[in-house]
């Protein structure tokens, strides 16, 4: 996938899955659920509770988790994978995590995060590939240069997070490739040998015309409406749009709804 708004979370899990899996809202929802979470934890605080001053400075910054422009935070990225792969996403510098895998180049992927831009590194059939939806196009990573790359990540300020094993398998057929949109599909042969200026577009896809998709709105792409909100509005507009709907539609049905959770303990005592 190709970059859209501040979408690279996103998209970055997207090219680590290689299916369109994750959308906007489903990752929006994700980071109000963690909101309320960590609100519910900050509410039972024996300095204030609700009125303590870090809850209500918490409550005027609004979501930790999601922006208004769409870039998600590590732990809604962590949550996503976790929830729809059962898989972990740890800080490659974690202590221990290379130890179950012996060198980097036997991981299945990473995700990598400076500032607000994330972007993926993916093993497909054999070859490690930079999935950065900043990029024209696919870049291949030796397994010569991999462990090197990693190293120059993280010494120019860059996270680098890690899936050692247990990803989906990858794209190997036509018919797989409805798992992800068509404009974003290349050919391996043709990235490996340094062919083809583009990827596989709507004009040479032989899926261009199978089905009509759905618009952010839900509705057919093909549907219309006098008083469809979304007219005029451009993509980034529509996102946007549909990430503070669904933000909202969570917070309506999760309102003043907390779980009983354990005092904090007070700070400078054991486990605080």
């Amino acid at each position: 996938e190709r970059q859209e708004a501040m979408l690279c979370g996103q998209h970055a899990l997207n090219n680590l899955v290689q299916a369109c899996e994750f959308s906007p809202e489903s990752l929006a929802n994700l980071a109000h659920q963690l909101d309320e979470m960590e609100l519910a934890v900050m509410a039972q605080n024996n300095e204030g509770g609700r009125n303590s001053k870090d809850y209500l400075n918490r409550i005027a910054e609004g979501s930790g988790n999601v922006d208004p422009s769409g870039n998600f935070s590590i732990e809604v990225l962590r949550a996503a994978l976790k929830t729809q792969y059962g898989l972990d996403l740890p800080n490659i510098a974690q202590e221990g995590v290379l130890d179950s895998v012996g060198d980097v180049t036997h991981m299945d992927g990473f995700i990598c995060n400076r500032e607000a831009h994330w972007f993926a590194i993916r093993k497909i059939n054999g070859r490690f590939w930079n999935l950065n939806s900043m990029a024209e196009r696919p870049q291949i990573i030796s397994h010569f240069k991999l462990a090197t790359e990693i190293q120059e990540f993280q010494s120019s300020g860059y996270s680098v997070f890690c899936v050692p094993f247990g990803l989906p398998d990858p794209c190997t057929s036509k018919l797989q490739r409805s798992r992800g949109k068509p404009q974003f599909w290349w050919k391996e042969e043709d990235l490996v040998q340094g062919k083809g200026s583009t990827a596989i577009n709507g004009a040479t896809d032989p899926w261009k015309d199978v089905g009509s998709g759905l618009r952010l709105d839900g509705q057919s792409a093909t549907s219309s409406s006098s008083s469809d909100q979304f007219a005029g509005l451009t993509e980034e507009e529509q996102i946007q749009m549909a990430i503070a709907a669904s933000m909202q539609q969570a917070a309506a049905s999760n309102n003043d709804i907390l779980p009983p959770l354990t005092a904090e303990p007070a700070a400078g005592t054991e486990g605080a």
